[in-house]
Formats: C-alpha cells, sequence, structure tokens
C-alpha cells in the first residue's frame, strides 16, 4: 500500500511534473496562460450553446475494500479488509439561458486579438531571456 493517499499523489502530480519544466517553459506557460483560459472559457460557452444546456462535474467520493497485510505474532503475514477512498465524476446537466452564453462568446472572441498578440509578446520575451541558458 502506497505511503500517499490517491488524491494526493493526484494532486501532487501537476506539481512535481512542473518542477521538471525549464525556466523557459515555465515562463512561457505564464505569458500564455490567460490566452490558454480564454479560449478553454470560449470552447466551454460553445459547446454549452450547440448542447443547449451546460455540464456540471464534480469529484465525488466512495469506499472501496482492499485487502491489507499485518504480521500476526507469529510472523506470519494476515490479511484483513480495509477501506480505501476512491473519487469518481459525476456530470450533471445544467439549464443556461442560450442568449447570456452567446453575450459571453462575444466578449470572449472581442478579448481573443488582443490576448494573442500579449501572448506573442510574452512568449517572445521568454525567448529571448532563456534562448542562451536552454
Amino acid at each position: 500500500m502506497s505511503s500517499l493517499p490517491r488524491s494526493a499523489t493526484a494532486l501532487l502530480l501537476p506539481l512535481l511534473l512542473a518542477a521538471c519544466a525549464t525556466p523557459r517553459e515555465t515562463c512561457i506557460r505564464g505569458a500564455t496562460a490567460d490566452l490558454r483560459a480564454t479560449q478553454a472559457a470560449l470552447s466551454e460557452a460553445r459547446e454549452n450553446v450547440a448542447r443547449g444546456y451546460a455540464v456540471f462535474s464534480q469529484q465525488v467520493p466512495y469506499t472501496v475494500y482492499a485487502t491489507c497485510y499485518r504480521t500476526n505474532a507469529a510472523g506470519a503475514r494476515v490479511p484483513f479488509p480495509c477501506p480505501q477512498t476512491a473519487y469518481r465524476t459525476e456530470s450533471t446537466p445544467v439549464a443556461i439561458d442560450v442568449a447570456e452564453e452567446r453575450g459571453k462568446i462575444r466578449a470572449l472572441e472581442r478579448r481573443l486579438p488582443a490576448l494573442e498578440r500579449q501572448a506573442r509578446a510574452g512568449v517572445a520575451q521568454c525567448e529571448a531571456t532563456y534562448s542562451a541558458t536552454g
């Protein structure tokens, strides 16, 4: 059995992967963060309008029983059931105001050109800063 619960491992994994990024990659990720977030919001809003509803997703815990082992007084390994928490994603449809969602799409589309220019400038600055160091 692992020393970290599965949920903690899932939360730490992105941090560990980010630690492997070069300074240049970290800089570029930061320079493009607003653009990527806006593109993701735009994509989600478009999908909501196409479907006619939004989707709310949440992680729901549930208990599963695994087999754990302990060593008894005689030194023998003895199996016993032990509960572990696992998670599943539940998605629920949510009503939306399609006109409001279309307004959100228009507002996001208006922001994109400025965010793209900002991201290009930021990436260029990152490349200039970290070109010699890799």
